[in-house]
């Protein structure tokens, strides 16, 4: 629920689960999970490394909706203390959620207050737009998105406006705008055999990625972004 829907879509959550631990950048990393047998509703995980730890406490109203909860999130190696929420009622598919830091000092930009949002989502279409509480000149709404899906293919535009930018009349420059289109066969689980195609227009950049998962977890991916290339493999 505080993802947009363009950030899933794609097969971009699949290759971030796949690539995630292997572009780790090192240390040792320990985890503790408490919960109540029987089906808690609330749980807290702690987590610890060489770069510092974090507490995430969680309280979800219904196990079967996950998409309404209430988080709360303390990090030492980072100085953070953040409060995310998510509301959503299955009947109209409509959701609101909000993400508010709570010890940030020194705020210097509107979203340093929090960022709150409206989303609508079946199963093949997604639309949501997301605000900051104190808004400056020209950045309503601080994004946007509109997501949608046909069998095997999808396509959705987002608005991403770049941080600081002083435009008049930013939903006009196209630098705030991401568009992409994806076709993709198999299951959606990171674990699960399948293949994903996306051709992604990022700002003024052009990027495209291939994305491949078998059974023995064996991948591709490339990107092509200007006049570079890169190749990772995992066997």
């Amino acid at each position: 629920m505080l993802v947009p829907a363009y950030e899933l879509m794609f097969g971009k959550l699949a290759r971030h689960s796949l690539f995630d631990d292997y572009l780790h950048s090192g240390g040792v990393d320990a985890q503790i999970v408490l919960k109540q047998l029987g089906g808690s509703h609330a749980d807290l995980t702690a987590t610890m490394s060489t770069n510092g730890g974090e507490a995430h406490f969680r309280w979800q109203r219904d196990l079967k909706d996950p998409n309404t909860f209430v988080d709360f999130l303390v990090s030492t190696s980072k100085p953070t203390m953040r409060l995310s929420s998510s509301i959503y009622y299955p009947k109209y598919r409509i959701g609101a959620f909000g993400t508010f830091p709570l010890n940030m000092a020194n705020r210097a930009c509107p979203e340093d207050y929090g960022v709150m949002g409206l989303r609508y989502g079946s199963e093949n279409l997604s639309i949501g737009a997301s605000f900051v509480p104190f808004p400056s000149p020209g950045e309503v709404p601080y994004g946007a998105w509109l997501v949608g899906r046909k069998g095997n293919l999808s396509a959705g535009v987002q608005y991403k406006p770049i941080g600081g930018s002083k435009h008049p009349m930013p939903f006009t420059d196209l630098k705030n705008w991401n568009c992409a289109i994806g076709y993709g066969v198999g299951s959606s689980s990171p674990l699960s055999p399948s293949f994903n195609f996306a051709l992604e227009l990022v700002r003024s950049s052009q990027v495209c990625y291939i994305y491949s998962l078998l059974v023995d977890m064996k991948a591709s991916y490339c990107v092509l972004a200007g006049n570079s290339f890169r190749y990772f493999s995992q066997d």
